[in-house]
């Protein structure tokens, strides 16, 4: 079993969600698993987003933002290619959306659906599709370790407080790991294209409320 066979199908369904202007952060995640409140949190503390191969915890933006803290496992690495722009809301958006990642990566490693990170950075289709994944992991009795790196990535500002993003991801050097056992699996050496909505929210925290995931045909290199 790969990882990516275990985005759930409500991600394909957002799909056309990400180039509409309509606003997916009003809807409300199906999740009953284990009690886990999956509303939208008032705030929390985190640390500045991964510059290439720097981890969340690294340093902390200074936007006034309190944040919550980000830990994923100590063998889990997520590479971030850096995207260049001088548009501090396409910096802003591609940060929090790397905070998002981490906060999905942290709730698989620790088993922890209410880790603050998850609810923080997500809404709507973005956090019912995350809860669906994690839990899948969890049922499967499965985690996951190594590195992770994403590339080639772009961002567009389609109106004020939206933005859709497009990245390519390699799980070459990561690996499954059975919870169980501790027997460990290749994860996939194709690549994955993933595209997103983001949403700025009162609080000035750009928040994932869908996204999209392809193989096989896919624009990465």
């Amino acid at each position: 079993m790969k990882r990516h066979v275990l985005v759930p199908v409500v991600a394909v369904a957002t799909a056309g969600l990400l180039l509409t202007g309509c606003s997916s952060g009003d809807a409300e995640p199906d999740d009953d698993i284990a009690g886990v409140d999956t509303s939208e949190p008032a705030d929390a503390d985190e640390d500045e987003p991964a510059d290439d191969d720097e981890q969340p915890g690294d340093d902390e933006p200074d936007d006034g933002i309190d944040r919550p803290e980000i830990e994923v496992a100590d063998d889990v690495e997520n590479v971030f290619e850096e995207s260049v722009t001088d548009n501090a809301d396409e910096s802003a958006a591609l940060a929090d959306q790397e905070r998002y990642i981490s906060a999905v990566d942290e709730a698989v490693n620790t088993g922890d659906l209410d880790r603050p990170g998850l609810r923080f950075y997500a809404s709507g289709d973005g956090l019912a599709s995350a809860v669906d994944y994690v839990t899948s992991m969890h049922d499967g009795n499965l985690t996951f370790a190594g590195t992770t790196r994403y590339y080639q990535r772009s961002i567009t500002l389609r109106e004020d407080g939206v933005a859709t993003t497009s990245y390519c991801v390699d799980f070459s050097g990561s690996y499954l790991v059975n919870t169980e056992t501790g027997e460990r699996e290749p994860d996939d050496d194709v690549p994955f294209f993933y595209t997103s909505r983001l949403e700025r929210n009162g609080d000035g925290v750009w928040v994932t409320t869908g996204y999209d995931v392809n193989s096989g045909d896919v624009p990465c290199e």
